[in-house]
């Protein structure tokens, strides 16, 4: 429908003269008479009576103009509302985020922010860091964090944090007690791994020329869906596995697993929090994304 026809309708109602809506609306007068026909045709109903000298609405006419009357009021608070979306720090918030960022690094900044803005909603879904980037592109998500730099155009990212991947095994494992091991030890070894879209097993894969041993030789003895789940894995002794150092300070600190360096080896990864830029138009996205930066150049994350 023509929300210009429609106008066009209304000030034909209320001035009763097609010549005198044609001068306001600086058209013609054959333009004017084109518009309502046009909605007479669209409605399939006379809106207006012509077979008198006065310009008369027909029962429709008049409800079609308590409808626009409708609409117009609808549109009124509409448009507060976007108002309101622009300036207002309140809403919903909705982020996605990867296994890491997820459930070891922003809870305690949403913690902060939300103690700042306490009526925003917040909720953050948890996928792996292709997914997260996807979801983002797609407009399912306002706000993004993973442990993959994204190159999709359209995307804007900043780093938040640095983090490094490390190798765990259980306390009874023989590597345990070893101050170092070789990457040639790790071939017969029962190795944990994520899913093939997760940052952490991306940053292992980026390695592949780097190393005299592919990363793809050694065969995984489990793949699990979570970075939590390959630390119980490896916790109940189901293998050993390569990890978010950020992950396992709980773990660490209980004597859940020992951490074990390899010669040679050293893998550092950043997390980055990214958007959509054209998509950036409430305050509230504006605002949580400035939060994040000044968070990140304080050093807090």
């Amino acid at each position: 429908m023509n929300l210009d026809y429609l106008k066009t309708f209304k000030d034909v109602a209320r001035l009763g003269n097609f010549s005198e809506v044609a001068l306001k609306l600086g058209l013609s007068q054959p333009a004017v008479s084109f518009q309502i026909q046009k909605l007479e045709q669209k409605f399939g109903i006379r809106l207006i009576d012509r077979s008198q000298k006065a310009m008369k609405l027909t029962v429709a006419g008049k409800r079609l103009l308590h409808f626009i009357d409708s609409i117009e009021e609808d549109l009124e608070l509409l448009e507060s509302d976007f108002e309101k979306m622009r300036q207002d720090i309140s809403g919903d918030l909705w982020i996605i985020a990867s296994t890491i960022p997820s459930e070891f690094i922003l809870p305690g900044h949403l913690a902060k922010f939300k103690m700042l803005h306490p009526t925003v909603r917040v909720k953050v879904d948890t996928l792996d860091s292709m997914d997260a980037v996807k979801g983002v592109l797609e407009g399912k998500y306002e706000v993004g964090f993973c442990g993959v730099k994204p190159k999709e155009q359209g995307l804007e990212s900043f780093k938040v944090a640095g983090d490094e991947i490390v190798l765990i095994v259980f306390p009874d494992h023989p590597f345990a007690k070893r101050n170092w091991i070789s990457f040639a030890e790790l071939q017969t070894e029962q190795l944990i791994f994520r899913s093939e879209t997760s940052g952490t097993q991306r940053s292992l894969e980026k390695l592949n020329s780097k190393l005299k041993i592919k990363l793809k030789n050694l065969a995984p003895h489990l793949i699990m869906g979570s970075t939590q789940a390959v630390i119980s894995a490896v916790e109940a002794g189901a293998g050993i596995a390569f990890i978010s150092k950020s992950a396992i300070k709980k773990s660490l600190a209980l004597g859940l697993v020992n951490q074990v360096d390899i010669k040679g080896f050293s893998l550092k990864r950043d997390f980055y929090c990214f958007y959509h830029k054209e998509r950036i138009v409430s305050r509230l996205i504006k605002e949580f994304i400035a939060f994040i930066r000044t968070e990140t150049s304080s050093g807090n994350f």
